[in-house]
């Protein structure tokens, strides 16, 4: 698995998590994930779009 495949793939699980409802540990028992895997996850992905510029600004 690519380093590519591999964040889409926790993306995916990030966002499921994120639109189920659940607890954490109840959805990573529901999909049989680690809980330490998911929270790691959940912090990358909030790091980067902590670092994501927030669009260009004209002036006028």
């Amino acid at each position: 698995m690519t380093k590519e495949e591999k964040a889409t793939y926790w993306r995916q699980q990030v966002d499921g998590f994120q639109a189920s409802g659940l607890s954490v540990k109840n959805y990573c028992a529901q999909e049989g994930i680690a809980v330490a895997t998911l929270h790691y996850w959940r912090k990358c992905f909030a790091e980067a779009v902590k670092h994501q510029p927030t669009g260009t600004r004209t002036e006028g």
